[in-house]
């Protein structure tokens, strides 16, 4: 190790020298993808949200068009019904219009007022020639449009709507936007022309409702297919008329696109520009909005100072980093394996805790039941008891027999499923399995039957372990009884025993003691093995087995504070590996066993349990056996009894889950203090509260309770006395 360890300082001294492993290849890798990695990602990252801010400006301004030109169409649409509703009351001869000048004024007036943006309504006859209008005084018959645009257009054409440029108009000199609509003579000839004169600011004054940023960023433009401006907003730097034939915008309406989004460089403010246009419905104006593209980018721009300014650093401590990593390789060696050791060691857990959440709903439903059904066989067990005591002639009878054993399976059945939910109560004690586990032998060699042979092998110095004697004799019982029905030809059935060290930052730790369990039988399919430890789950014929007998030992090494494995392959038998805590020296063992059941006992004893079928039980059973039992159904009308018992009673038994305020700990607890010499023992089925009793200094008995143990407890407590 020095050796190696000397060799690793002179190439270090002398780099040149160094050897390249897979090791510092990986590293020199790293160092290369932390630089490479963050620029492409940053790249990435850029491009993309250019991507999405050039996509969402362009969405942007289609919309906006959209609405424009809407707009826009709207506005034409009233000025062509206006137009088409003064023809109707107007009339067809010029002669008729100019008799009625005065009146046919007044009606134009009252169609025209309070209509946004309509400067005035005119009609002309077919030499331009003007009848009657809203902006020109009676007797205007003089003013012409015959050189106007629009008007030649109509005249020369049959359009039925014809839209004007903006000019001023000829008798209030204001802009205009002339709306043409024809008005034909009783023979279908062109007669004249309706004229709606609208204010460009009633387009001006919407987009700049509509306006999406500051005056210079954002604009909208309305003009012919000609590329005649009709108006713009904001208005342009210098009075123009016309769109440049250069414009992308008119070439692209010369070419026939009825709407697109272009970029390009403005020839208004000289700015980068992306302008969307769109025909307004079908006629020949077009309507555009544009945004600067610096505009478009601005949150572009930050979000790449903000990448830039995570990214830079970032990278460099990576690449420091990494160059650190390169730089110590030879020096860590020793430091990579123990990483790895403790990786395969966290994937084992992480492996584990998925099996415990898998199992966690199913065992909160079996919990529930077997504690259901440990009530069930108290019931039954203490009816028994008490058929056996009053009725000797009948105690030896088949069918009495039957209900005992029968009693017994459920009770092994409850305990089954009370250790997988891990809710069975425990009585831990030191077990010295170098000692115990040949003691044991007999038993699990009746269970194997004679065709397979068993063979124990505890390694020397085996750390003592702390366990519920029972639940590891029922956990061995179990795996012997899996092992005998996957090899019915007979085999071998192996128990292992090892010492597994305690990890190098815990040195001063017992560690844990490995039982592992192998048969040479059929093995188990690998779709299978995640099921093995599920309740209920069996490969075994029909009435062949429950399904609970792995879930029994899984529950049970965990419960215990250890973990439980399968390792199995076809053909080649299954290894069931139980991790158990062993045992620190300073705990104390269990104690001894009890002895037979007393034959008849005097006294006087509270019982409160919140069942009535378990209390009139248990009440009977004791009853039999000579003792005088009170019961109630909660811990407040215990008080009250003991209070108006006057020192009769000699001992209470309480179960611990109760409902209402007070649990069953809860009164052992105030018993205490208003009745010091009164002895409490408590009753209950689950391991946790097992735990929080005792850790008070109560006595405990674990459910189902059988009359030796009540009565034991009685002696005892009332000899305590």
């Amino acid at each position: 190790m020095e050796v190696a360890r000397d060799s690793a300082w002179l190439d270090d001294a002398h780099p040149q020298k160094l050897q390249e492993t897979p090791l510092t290849r990986f590293l020199r890798a790293v160092m290369w993808g932390a630089a490479i990695l963050p620029l492409a990602g940053f790249i990435a990252a850029s491009w993309w949200a250019w991507q999405v801010a050039h996509d969402d400006g362009r969405s942007t301004l289609v919309r906006t068009s959209d609405v424009a030109a809407r707009h826009a169409m709207r506005i034409f649409e009233s000025s062509r019904e206006i137009a088409e509703k003064s023809l109707r009351f107007v009339g067809a001869s010029d002669d008729e219009v100019r008799a009625n000048e005065a009146a046919l004024r007044l009606r134009l007036m009252d169609i025209s007022t309070g209509i946004p943006g309509v400067r005035s309504i005119s009609v002309w006859d077919a030499q331009g020639q003007h009848l009657v209008g809203t902006g020109f005084p009676v007797g205007s018959g003089s003013v012409s449009i015959a050189d106007r645009n629009y008007f030649q257009q109509m005249k020369a054409t049959q359009a039925r709507l014809v839209i004007g440029d903006v000019v001023l108009g000829r008798a209030s000199g204001m802009p205009a936007l002339s709306i043409a609509v024809r008005r034909p003579r009783a023979d279908g000839s062109f007669g004249g022309m309706v004229v709606i004169a609208l204010q460009p600011a009633v387009f001006e004054e919407f987009y700049r409702s509509i306006a999406l940023e500051e005056a210079d960023v954002s604009t909208f433009t309305l003009f012919k297919a000609d590329g005649t401006l009709l108006t713009r907003w904001p208005l342009p730097p210098a009075p123009i008329t016309r769109l440049p034939d250069t414009s992308p915008v008119v070439t692209a309406v010369r070419q026939g696109q009825h709407a697109g989004v272009l970029s390009f460089r403005s020839s208004f403010d000289g700015a980068l520009r992306t302008v969307s246009f769109q025909q307004v419905h079908d006629l020949p104006v077009y309507v555009s909005s544009s945004l600067r593209d610096d505009a478009i980018l601005a949150d572009w721009n930050r979000l790449v100072a903000l990448l830039a300014a995570i990214t830079l650093p970032v990278t460099i401590g990576l690449v420091y980093v990494a160059w650190l990593a390169l730089r110590k390789t030879q020096l860590e060696q020793r430091m990579a394996i123990e990483f790895h050791a403790e990786a395969r060691k966290r994937e084992q857990a992480e492996k584990a805790l998925l099996q415990s959440q898998k199992l966690e709903a199913l065992a909160q439903l079996t919990g529930g039941v077997a504690h259901d059904f440990n009530n069930l066989l108290a019931i039954v067990n203490s009816n028994l008891h008490v058929v056996r005591k009053l009725r000797p002639d009948v105690a030896e009878m088949k069918q009495i027999g039957a209900i005992a054993r029968a009693v017994g399976s459920g009770a092994r059945l409850t305990r089954q499923l009370l250790s997988f939910s891990r809710r069975q109560a425990l009585k831990p004690e030191r077990v010295d399995l170098a000692a115990w586990l040949p003691a044991v032998s007999e038993l699990l060699k009746a269970t194997l039957g004679s065709g397979v042979a068993l063979s124990l092998e505890v390694a020397a110095e085996v750390a003592p372990i702390r366990v519920d004697v029972g639940e590891l004799e029922l956990a061995l019982i179990n795996l012997a009884s899996n092992a005998r029905d996957a090899m019915p030809g007979g085999g071998r059935f192996s128990i292992e025993v090892s010492q597994e060290p305690a990890a190098a930052e815990s040195a001063a730790a017992p560690g844990r003691v490995l039982i592992r369990a192998t048969d040479t039988g059929t093995g188990i399919e690998p779709a299978l093995l995640a099921r093995v430890f599920e309740p209920f789950f069996t490969t075994k014929p029909a009435s062949k087995g429950s399904g609970l007998g792995l879930s029994q030992v899984q529950g049970f090494c965990v419960q215990a504070g250890g973990s439980a494995e399968v390792r199995s392959e076809p053909g080649q038998g299954t290894s069931i590996l139980m991790w158990l805590p062993a045992q620190p020296a300073s705990l104390p063992d269990a104690v001894a066993a009890s002895g037979p059941e007393p034959a008849f006992v005097s006294g006087s004893v509270l019982l409160v349990d919140d069942n009535d079928e378990v209390v009139d039980a248990t009440a009977e059973m004791l009853q039999a056996s000579g003792l005088q039992v009170r019961s109630v159904r909660s811990a407040d009308a215990a008080l009250d009894a003991l209070a108006d018992s006057q020192g009769e009673l000699d001992l209470v038994f309480s179960d611990v889950s109760m409902p209402g305020e007070m649990d069953g700990i809860q009164l052992a607890h105030e018993i205490r203090r208003r009745w010091p010499a009164l002895p409490v023992v408590l009753l209950t089925g689950y391991a946790t509260r097992v735990h929080d009793a005792t850790a008070a200094g109560f006595r405990v008995l674990s459910k189902p309770v059988g009359a030796q143990a009540l009565l034991e407890e009685f002696v005892r407590a009332t000899r305590g006395r």
